[in-house]
């Protein structure tokens, strides 16, 4: 039998004439293909007024066009074993299905004729449109942390694009009419500004000519400059507080930081990754050991870092303090001190291994879904990084040291990139 346990790790990538991009990991372990289209347009490309536009226009791609009606699509590929979906973040809105490999060209035909021929018609607009208005009130309004979050990136964020909110601001859905969404499909929805992630059963010749045969008579389009999300260059300390009903006391840190693609060198934004790792991820990283188990001062702590976005992230920390120790002020301060120690004290040859050995554990694990595999090979292109250098990923990580950490915080993890959201419930400072 051929040998096909390194299959997964061959990345190979052609592009069109018209300027699709198509990307190709072999997986041959299963007789299934996860087929991704994405296009380069997220909540961060959207003008002042026109927040959840992206959101709108995914809702309504399948919703008619020369060869399926409304519908037919989500209904034709649940038949042939797939489980279609689409979602929309700050830099891309994606199209995903996973289905039998033998059914590939089906789902290629049939997002070849979204891109071309959508319909976006009057009626389907107002139905997905209440849809969408709908996901904002249960995934955003009527969930107060949510809330807090979003108030907390449109201070941090400022004037970046990263501000707008996927989901829109309720004020902007209201007023959102289908000739916006027709001209957003007719100035994004293009080959040269899209890219075919297929991570599966699939051969590159066969890829190819079935790409060729539903994409290539497309034509390319003059795309509009998208202005990249940059944070202000002179940067100061922020804070506000937000109290709502039903919030938990706590307080959200941000550090305004590079992201991979906007990072001077890779290893600064790998060694930004792992300072999450180092600081909340598991039982012995510092702030869940000194101040969530030995001295709880918080009921729980979080952080994570925006590494794959087209402009400048964050490094966030979230936390939920013990009302009946500490207010969310007291909190921060204990926060910042553990994080200005890790600038001062180095990570440990042990600490630093283990934060290397999670990240490069969750990429083991994806590399067993298909899917994950192919929804990190679009978010690279829609950064516009070459996904090919995920190849050497781990290597990168494998080589990171306590200086480059040590210099990572000292950098980025400041007092004037610092934005502060403090969170409590209003019931409890009523008078």
């Amino acid at each position: 039998m051929p040998d096909t346990s390194r299959a997964q790790f061959s990345l190979q990538h052609f592009t069109l004439a018209n300027g699709l991009k198509v990307y190709l990991r072999e997986d041959h372990r299963a007789p299934l293909v996860s087929v991704q289209l994405w296009y380069h347009v997220g909540s961060s490309y959207e003008p002042e007024g026109h927040s959840g536009l992206s959101h709108a226009l995914e809702h309504l791609m399948f919703e008619g066009s020369s060869k399926l009606a409304a519908g037919e699509y989500f209904q034709l590929m649940s038949r042939l074993g797939g489980d279609p979906n689409a979602y929309t973040f700050s830099d891309a809105t994606v199209y995903p299905v996973t289905l039998p490999a033998s059914r590939m060209e089906v789902a290629l035909e049939a997002m070849a004729d979204a891109m071309a021929t959508a319909t976006l018609s009057e009626a389907p607009f107002e139905r997905e449109l209440a849809v969408v208005m709908a996901e904002r009130r249960v995934d955003v309004d009527n969930k107060p942390f949510a809330v807090a979050v979003e108030q907390h990136k449109l201070l941090a964020h400022g004037r970046s694009g990263y501000a707008t909110p996927t989901r829109g601001f309720r004020e902007d859905l209201q007023q959102l009419a289908q000739a916006a969404a027709l001209s957003w499909y007719q100035r994004w929805y293009h080959p040269n500004n899209a890219t075919l992630a297929v991570v599966g059963a699939a051969h590159p010749a066969q890829l190819r000519t079935l790409v060729e045969r539903h994409f290539g008579a497309i034509p390319a389009h003059p795309l509009p400059i998208a202005p990249l999300p940059r944070h202000d260059q002179t940067l100061t300390r922020r804070t506000q507080s937000v109290r709502i009903e039903g919030l938990r006391e706590g307080l959200i840190m941000s550090f305004n930081c590079p992201s991979l693609a906007t990072a001077d060198d890779p290893t600064q934004a790998q060694a930004l990754r792992l300072i999450p790792e180092l600081l909340t991820q598991g039982a012995s990283a510092r702030l869940q050991r000194s101040m969530v188990a030995e001295q709880p001062l918080l009921q729980g702590v979080k952080g994570g870092y925006d590494l794959l976005v087209r402009g400048d992230g964050l490094l966030t920390f979230s936390a939920f303090n013990d009302p009946a120790k500490v207010t969310p002020e007291q909190a921060q301060e204990q926060l910042l001190r553990e994080i200005s120690a890790l600038r001062l004290t180095p990570p440990t040859a042990a600490e630093l291994q283990r934060a290397k050995a999670q990240l490069m554990a969750k990429e083991v694990f994806a590399r067993d879904d298909i899917a994950k595999q192919a929804d990190m090979l679009g978010r690279m292109a829609a950064c516009g990084l070459d996904p090919t250098e995920l190849e050497f990923e781990t290597t990168m990580i494998e080589g990171l040291t306590d200086v480059q950490v040590c210099q990572a915080v000292e950098a980025f993890l400041s007092d004037d990139r610092l934005t502060t959201t403090f969170m409590s419930g209003m019931e409890s400072h009523d008078e």
